[in-house]
């Protein structure tokens, strides 16, 4: 998103997580202190780091436990009667991984990493980049409520999610495609787009592997992976790791939130 004064929300990730230059980021100082507006923004993305680090901070020295990644590494063979859409180990280990990533860096992500790409990975890139012919796609903008790209999200998946609300982050939902043939019978990606016209998208399927949490790098672009035994998810955009984080934060809560 574009700033009267200039600042895109690219050059503004890169201030928050110390990846600017120091002669534009003493230039951006002076921004914010005439500019509440701005001042606001960048105040609630560091509360949204500190609330993280409060709740996870003990994780930075401590290395991931073994009985852990077994867990992500392995789909949980109980049968439920009734199933929720996450597993509190899921949203554990995703929180635990957009922390370290915000504050740590990428070790903590190569020990989750999966030795090559997997199949999830490659049909959301393949959506991305519109190798494959989705069913169905909607543009957003002929919506005729607020709640039509969550009951097209709801419907094909058959679980209770919405269409998460990226606005916080600049992002506006421009489209919602369905592809079928896929493992799990269905898929849907939601495609975002900011002021600059950066994609972001969000591909949901029923998984088809072991839970995992992993930050992946590709030809430039980020990819956030999350898969628990209930749904598979691949987020994609070019940006940097704590941007990505972020995002990553705000849809995956979205998906849910009441």
């Amino acid at each position: 998103m574009s700033h009267e004064n200039g600042i895109t929300t690219e050059e503004l990730s890169a201030y928050i997580d110390g990846e600017i230059d120091p002669a534009r980021a003493a230039e951006i100082d002076k921004l914010i202190e005439a500019n509440s507006e701005l001042a606001n923004r960048i105040a609630a993305f560091r509360a949204d780091q500190e609330r993280l680090l409060q709740i996870f901070g003990p994780l930075r020295d401590v290395p991931p436990p073994p009985k852990l990644v077994q867990l992500l590494e392995e789909r949980s063979v109980s049968q439920r009667a009734r199933r929720t859409p996450y597993s509190q180990l899921g949203i554990f280990a995703l929180a635990a991984s957009l922390l370290l990533v915000i504050g740590l860096g990428f070790g903590y992500f190569r020990y989750f990493n999966a030795q090559q790409e997997d199949t999830i990975i490659s049909e959301a890139v393949a959506a991305r980049s519109d190798a494959v012919h989705a069913d169905q796609s909607f543009a957003a903008n002929a919506f005729n409520s607020p709640q039509a790209g969550d009951q097209i999200v709801a419907s094909t998946l058959m679980m209770n999610l919405k269409a998460p609300d990226l606005t916080r982050m600049g992002y506006r939902l421009e489209n919602v495609s369905v592809y079928s043939g896929v493992p799990g019978g269905k898929a849907v990606e939601l495609g975002y787009r900011d002021a600059q016209n950066r994609l972001f998208t969000l591909y949901l399927r029923h998984p088809s592997g072991p839970a995992r949490v992993d930050l992946l790098q590709r030809d430039g672009m980020r990819l956030c992976v999350w898969q628990d035994e209930e749904l598979g998810t691949v987020m994609l955009g070019e940006m940097s790791a704590g941007e990505m984080a972020r995002l990553a934060s705000l849809a995956y809560s979205g998906l849910t939130s009441s």
